[in-house]
């Protein structure tokens, strides 16, 4: 049993796993850890430069830990430095599972750290990933893996969302636009997608998050909207009144997290031509080369036929639940034989 102090009287609670992310929000984290039933633990790590905000998060997630004394840790990666703050807070103990996303692989500033990674997660720890090519590699390095996809589920619907909260986004509602959820990262072809733009001017181009001056720059002024960061709720209803998403990127092993949320969503998709992308979209997404024309081609193709891509990727969305269900409970049993023991 764990005692914390509220309020000033002592409390006694279950130990409970836990889900770290260094990250404000990430939406697979919150999923994961909502359909666990665990606890979810996430911190950006506030402003300034990345070393101070790994000094804030290191002394943050080891202070929250020690109070909390989970029975496990699941722990966002990367970055490596989570990993090893979770392990210096919890010892030896407790068993830790890593949620390895494509970046832990591939991503310039995290793929030296796999190897560590993985060993860090060796028997009796456990890594979970998005794909079996993900797998392979973790297992190649050591880890023990589990496959296991972002939180499928059903989004709400735009009638039950309520208005915009930035009245600039009001337009969209009367317009045809495709949702493009990026993070300007080293897998997303940011100049095929700026070029894009100015091949389809007949739809709204939508980019959310921090979009450098660079790309706004290069893109077709008289038809993109930057929205910036948005609030969980103002997503969801760009989300919902979108006509297609975008999804990109030029790493074959990479599982979007928007192409999740337009299955979610029940949203026409459109998305990289990847073996991993084709197989678990199937026919129910375009699936092109990351190439501006490529790009501009699909996304009216897309808004033409939303009603018909709709009514595919909602029908496939009711298989991939099924099936998540079962990566769902191997998690589940590895948890709860710590909880157990606690």
């Amino acid at each position: 049993m764990t005692t914390l102090v509220k309020s000033g009287r002592e409390t006694t609670q279950k130990k409970k796993p836990v889900f770290v992310s260094w990250i404000d929000f990430h939406g697979r984290s919150e999923g994961i850890a909502r359909s666990l039933g665990i606890e979810e633990w996430s911190d950006g790590g506030g402003s300034g430069p990345l070393p101070i905000r790994y000094l804030r998060l290191w002394i943050a997630t080891r202070k929250y830990l020690r109070a909390f004394k989970p029975t496990e840790v699941i722990v966002m990666q990367p970055p490596v430095v989570a990993l090893l703050a979770v392990r210096s807070a919890v010892g030896r103990n407790v068993r830790i599972c890593g949620d390895l996303h494509t970046g832990t692989f591939y991503d310039p500033k995290w793929k030296w750290s796999s190897r560590m990674v993985a060993r860090l997660l060796g028997s009796p720890n456990l890594a979970i990933v998005t794909n079996d090519a993900l797998a392979a590699q973790a297992r190649g390095r050591g880890a023990e893996a589990l496959v296991l996809h972002d939180l499928i589920e059903t989004y709400p619907q735009a009638s039950s969302l309520g208005d915009f909260e930035d009245n600039n986004l009001v337009q969209l509602k009367e317009e045809k636009y495709i949702l493009v959820p990026i993070t300007y990262s080293y897998d997303e072809p940011l100049d095929e997608l700026a070029a894009a733009t100015h091949l389809a001017p007949g739809i709204r181009w939508v980019f959310t998050g921090r979009a450098p001056e660079g790309f706004v720059a290069a893109c077709n002024s008289a038809n993109t909207v930057f929205p910036g960061f948005v609030s969980r709720n103002e997503y969801l209803r760009l989300l919902a009144h979108a006509n297609a998403l975008l999804a990109p990127t030029t790493e074959e092993d990479t599982m979007q997290r928007a192409g999740y949320e337009a299955m979610c969503a029940g949203k026409a998709l459109v998305t990289s031509d990847t073996a991993v992308l084709r197989d678990f979209f199937g026919e129910a997404a375009l699936t092109v080369p990351p190439l501006a024309d490529r790009f501009a081609a699909a996304a009216t193709e897309a808004v033409q036929r939303q009603a018909e891509m709709e009514e595919a990727i909602t029908g496939l969305r009711c298989r991939r639940v099924r099936e998540q269900a079962a990566a769902l409970n191997r998690l589940s049993e590895w948890i709860h034989k710590g909880e157990a023991r606690a």
